[in-house]
């Protein structure tokens, strides 16, 4: 029989999944089944050489057809399509093109700049999820899957395999340092309180985890990173830009609609879950605050313009799944 401490203790955890505040791990596997609909790498163009079912620029005897054009010195002359050349005056040969390899690295943020939400879910939950998403999705295609959780004690890695064993390896990861950002791997209810900034000293800035990208991938591969990017920077468009040389970049900014436009006047409580304050907002504090956010969106936008990365913004007022079918979805 399970006495009442690991009865709440399971209660407890069943509420705070329900209210969107940390993960739960049968949602993240259970992303399988939603993701398969994901069309991830249709707009890509593999720069690699191994061979696999994404589209490249490199043209050949691959296997999936392209077009028809008429013959040109130097083409296959096995390639001739004689039933267009009986039609038409001249002849006419066939294109292919090759299918090729695209492992799929996934950057996700779990840093306490993520345990926030003010309506649907906590960024850090909507973060994982698509994250999830993204991972089974990639699988479903036949590629290699590998990734990165920063989190508030550093981050783990996984380099990218072709196996089921990888992803579920991934998820724990990424459910792990969900489950850290409340300060307590065990769940007693009376310590459930979000990580102190004291606890988060280790914990890499966005900059390092794209530095960091940057040893453990390889070109070719579709690089998805997974962030509110509150602290991105100079130093991290550069790294970006860097990365997007060798690599397909997706960039996935988890944004909450109260950082984006503070819906508030007057005097507001907040709390770190060690230190209590007050603050004031004024409209010449609120205005300040909004015109900053401003700056920081464009320095964003304009990195990832400059990098030819993709670019899209998940609100935790809507689930990943609906987002992500909605961006990458063929169907």
């Amino acid at each position: 029989m399970p006495n009442s401490q690991s009865v709440s203790t399971a209660q407890a955890q069943a509420q705070l999944q329900k209210a969107g505040i940390v993960t739960s791990l049968a949602s993240l596997l259970n992303a399988r089944h939603w993701a398969s609909r994901l069309s991830l790498f249709g707009r890509h163009l593999a720069r690699n050489q191994l061979l696999g079912n994404v589209r490249s620029n490199f043209r050949g005897r691959g296997m999936e057809f392209e077009e028809v054009r008429r013959y040109q010195p130097g083409d296959d002359i096995r390639n001739i399509d004689w039933k267009v050349t009986a039609r038409a005056d001249g002849t006419y040969t066939k294109l292919f093109r090759e299918e090729r390899e695209l492992p799929c690295h996934i950057l996700v943020d779990q840093r306490a700049n993520m345990f926030f939400g003010s309506n649907g879910m906590f960024k850090s939950v909507l973060a994982a999820e698509a994250a999830g998403g993204i991972a089974w999705a990639a699988l479903a295609g036949g590629d290699r899957v590998g990734g990165q959780v920063l989190s508030n004690h550093g981050h783990a890695d996984s380099r990218g395999k072709r196996s089921k064993q990888a992803v579920l390896r991934f998820l724990h990861d990424i459910h792990d340092a969900n489950q850290s950002l409340l300060g307590s791997t065990t769940l007693e209810p009376t310590a459930l309180e979000p990580t102190t900034e004291s606890s988060a000293r280790s914990s890499l800035s966005l900059r390092e985890g794209l530095e960091e990208c940057q040893r453990l991938i390889r070109p070719g591969t579709a690089l998805y990173i997974i962030s509110d990017l509150h602290d991105f920077d100079d130093l991290c468009a550069k790294a970006l830009v860097t990365l997007s040389k060798s690599c397909d970049v997706s960039v996935l900014q988890i944004a909450d609609p109260f950082e984006q436009n503070l819906p508030v006047r007057g005097q507001l409580g907040t709390s770190d879950g060690e230190h209590h304050a007050r603050i004031q907002f004024s409209n010449q504090l609120v205005a300040q605050y909004q015109d900053e956010q401003s700056q920081h969106l464009e320095q964003i936008s304009a990195a990832l313009r400059h990098a030819k990365a993709f670019y899209t913004i998940l609100s935790t007022e809507e689930d990943a799944r609906k987002h992500l079918l909605r961006v990458f979805s063929d169907r």
